[in-house]
């Protein structure tokens, strides 16, 4: 009976294990570039690359394809969000419309994050997919 226990034990402390050291840092966002791909599996096709870059201290500086948006990522435990978000009010198209209150909808909620070959997956309200890149530029001609 004990050594079953104890198994068990075990089983359980490898098995929470495996999920900390999935855990996203800081150092892993700072200083780079995502451009959204995908929002719950459908392709994010826009006139203007929509974007969310993080900087020092893990502010975060972004683009919803109308607005600009800005605030303080987040991250605990696998889990992400951006707080005290502030934002440009322009008025937008309705396809805009939709891609913004997706994207401000799920990045102001706690939501699951993971980094994974440049993909960057953020799963809330609704999956937003992003792909990093270093260079803003590069992702403003494509």
């Amino acid at each position: 009976m004990k050594l079953s226990v104890f198994l068990a034990s075990v089983c359980i402390l490898l098995t929470s294990g495996c999920q900390i050291t999935n855990t996203i840092k800081e150092s892993e966002l700072k200083h780079h570039n995502f451009k959204l791909q995908t929002i719950d599996n459908k392709p994010v096709k826009t006139i203007q690359v929509v974007n969310i870059e993080f900087i020092e201290a893990m502010r975060v500086n972004g683009f919803t394809g109308c607005n600009r948006f800005f605030g303080q990522a987040i991250l605990k435990k696998g889990k992400f969000k951006i707080d005290k978000i502030g934002m440009t009010r322009k008025s937008c198209d309705e396809h805009s419309n939709k891609i913004e209150t997706y994207l401000i909808d799920t990045l102001s909620n706690w939501s699951d994050v993971t980094l994974e070959n440049r993909t960057l997956n953020i799963i809330g309200n609704h999956k937003l997919v992003f792909k990093m890149t270093t260079d803003l530029n590069k992702i403003m001609d494509k």
